[in-house]
């Protein structure tokens, strides 16, 4: 058995010497599968982040709520500068508009009436005199009561008759093919 061993073990060091002209090649395992791996983990990072970028954009963008109890309405408003500000995508704040927290001021807010997923003033005309409209703003909750309620040929501007004195919401939606409707609120 000894014999055994040392035959075979002289034989397979022959047989490694026998190989000793050839150099070791390291290979790399990298294939074309690894450059579409290296790539999604690149497109999913990216996609983080823009997820993650959006959602900052979101909060930094973001102004209050706006709240109808009688219409059961409840929607985030977002900063006048803000791509999410726009009336085909939201309750938008329009230009002329003041903070709820300016005395005086008016915060003027438009939306689509109908029945698309974009038609969040769709019941605005059920609001009368009396009814609560109520902004939360930084922390604060403003409560105005509907004053005035009103419609206007519609032209593309709509004159805001309202008590410049007192601090203001006004909300603006078409009413029928040629009219738009205000509701004129002052905080209590």
């Amino acid at each position: 058995m000894i014999l055994g061993h040392y035959y075979f073990c002289s034989y397979v060091l022959n047989e490694v010497h026998e190989i000793k002209d050839y150099e070791p090649v390291v290979v790399n395992a990298y294939d074309e599968s690894d450059k579409e791996i290296k790539s999604n983990e690149n497109k999913v990072n990216e996609n983080v982040n823009k997820v993650l970028t959006n959602q900052k954009n979101l909060v930094e963008d973001y102004f209050g709520i706006l709240e109808i109890p009688k219409i059961s309405l409840k929607k985030s408003l977002y900063n006048i500068d803000s791509y999410q500000n726009d009336v085909n995508k939201n309750v938008e704040i329009l230009k002329p508009s003041t903070r709820p927290d300016v005395l005086g001021g008016n915060l003027i807010l438009a939306a689509h009436n109908g029945n698309t997923s974009l038609g969040y003033f769709r019941n605005l005309h059920k609001l009368k005199i009396g009814d609560e409209v109520m902004v939360s703003y930084k922390g604060n909750m403003y409560i105005y009561e509907v004053s005035k309620i009103y419609d206007v040929l519609k032209t593309g501007k709509v004159a805001i008759k309202r008590d410049k004195s007192k601090t203001t919401i006004t909300l603006i939606t078409c009413f029928g093919n040629d009219r738009q409707l205000v509701v004129i609120g002052y905080l209590k």
